[in-house]
């Protein structure tokens, strides 16, 4: 974005611009002086002409509206709003009181190296802050806490500024808004689908603290099942490690719920494991076996046949089509049809309407009438399949094997299908070449419960 004004230039006959102090995707900041009082003041500008996306204008002034309404002392308090209109342009902008000191990734690219207990407090600080927009009515997401918008002052306070991303939850939920903000390495994975929630800046926190401990951004740390593997990259104590990864969590549910949740683990207040994920129960009236001891799980899947509404409505379908199909060979052969057309013509339809045939059999047979088992330890992990229609059992039709390290994720795909039904999901086991699916034939709550217990498993494994 260009820059609107120079250094000296008085605008509004009032504000004399001292400094740039950073550049967004909603405006320009300056530091500058309030000629009346003489205070030092954040001034946020945002051009017209210049401006790339017409939503940038709804940013802006929902920033100004919620700034307004906020009074936390470690928010710096909004002073006015104003605009400007010249012949070529009309600028918008937003008054601030100038928070004392310099961002966190400021002072680490000038070579500060905080310690676990400076840490520990700049997270307690945040986390503050955090409860007080969450308490509000209705509740404030930032949604791009990092590094750059965390001030910290000489004497360690610290300061939360740039709310050009801010929303507040009525907006979200009644306007159905989705748009995608926040910066890439400190997103939790929901922005990336345009979603927030209470625990999205928990995640930004997250990202922050590891910048901090790691000099690193946390895109650059490596990955495990969409999860940040940070553990090895830092010397901290392993309370403050566990609770970390709890903020981590890519998954929202696995999350701390709140910032007040957050914080009293944080204090030890209390414990962390009155938030563990609860483990799911396995479905009533399921037939699938699932042992599962600290090095290894195994999952057996026997036949699912006609026992549940997938499979059953799969099979109507598949008896229609195929006699459909039947039907429509025996006209053209009973109607001497084919002698139009050639019987090279009529062999060619024949090979089709028998591989389409084939083809839905073999769904029907894979995901009906086959027994599946799924085995995954530290190293390696095996999915087999046998079809009770081979003349051995003792041989499988087919097997699937690789590292474990290699499995990035695990979950419910589903097919879209008319008025938003989603009766046909499968499990899937995503690697970094591949995705497998199985179980598409199961009850929706055996497949939920299944992936539930795999991405469970993987993660006490690695």
């Amino acid at each position: 974005m260009e820059i609107l004004h120079q250094r000296g230039e008085i605008i509004a006959e009032r504000y004399r611009i001292l400094d740039i102090l950073g550049q967004g995707g909603v405006g320009i900041t300056y530091k500058a002086q309030d000629l009346k009082n003489k205070q030092r003041v954040a001034i946020k500008a945002l051009s017209l002409r210049r401006m790339t996306d017409w939503k940038m204008i709804e940013l802006f002034e929902r920033e100004a509206k919620i700034l307004a309404q906020l009074n936390h002392p470690a928010i710096p308090r909004y002073l006015n709003y104003f605009e400007i209109d010249t012949a070529q342009d009309r600028s918008f902008y937003i008054v601030q009181q100038l928070a004392p000191g310099k961002s966190l990734a400021v002072l680490v690219e000038n070579g500060w190296h905080p310690s676990p207990r400076e840490v520990h407090s700049i997270a307690t600080q945040v986390l503050k802050i955090l409860v007080y927009l969450q308490e509000l009515t209705p509740p404030i997401l930032h949604r791009d806490i990092k590094p750059q918008n965390l001030i910290c002052s000489r004497n360690g306070r610290v300061f939360l500024v740039d709310f050009g991303a801010v929303q507040d939850t009525y907006h979200h939920t009644v306007t159905g808004g989705s748009t995608v903000v926040g910066t890439y390495g400190y997103m939790a994975p929901e922005q990336f689908r345009g979603q927030a929630v209470l625990s999205t800046d928990l995640y930004g926190l997250g990202t922050t603290l590891l910048f901090l401990l790691t000099r690193k951004s946390p895109a650059d740390l490596p990955q495990r099942q969409l999860k940040i593997d940070f553990r090895s990259h830092i010397s901290v104590g392993n309370n403050f490690a566990d609770w970390l990864e709890k903020m981590l969590e890519p998954v929202i549910e696995d999350r701390f719920p709140t910032a007040k949740a957050a914080l009293a683990v944080l204090r030890g207040e209390q414990a962390l494991t009155n938030y563990a994920t609860p483990q799911s129960r396995q479905p009533k009236h399921s037939n699938i076996t699932l042992t599962r001891t600290e090095e290894r799980l195994v999952v057996e899947i026997p036949p699912v046949w006609l026992r549940t509404k997938a499979s059953q409505y799969f099979t109507i379908p598949f008896l229609a089509g195929n006699g459909f199909l039947f039907f429509v060979g025996w006209v053209i052969q009973e109607s001497g049809y084919y002698r139009h057309i050639g019987e090279d013509w009529l062999f060619v339809l024949k090979v089709v309407l028998g591989v389409i045939e084939v083809w839905m059999l073999h769904i029907l047979i894979v995901s009906a009438a086959c027994r599946i088992r799924l085995e995954i330890d530290q190293q390696n992990y095996s999915l087999k399949f046998w079809s009770l229609l081979t003349p051995s059992l003792a041989q499988e039709t087919e097997k699937i094997q690789g590292s474990t390290k290699e499995i990035n994720q695990v979950e419910l795909s589903s097919i879209a299908l008319p008025l938003n039904r989603k009766l046909f999901t499968s499990c899937v086991i995503r690697s970094r070449l591949r995705e497998y699916h199985f179980g598409r034939f199961l009850t929706r709550s055996e497949k939920k419960w299944l992936v539930g217990e795999i991405k469970a498993f993987l993660k006490k494994i690695n």
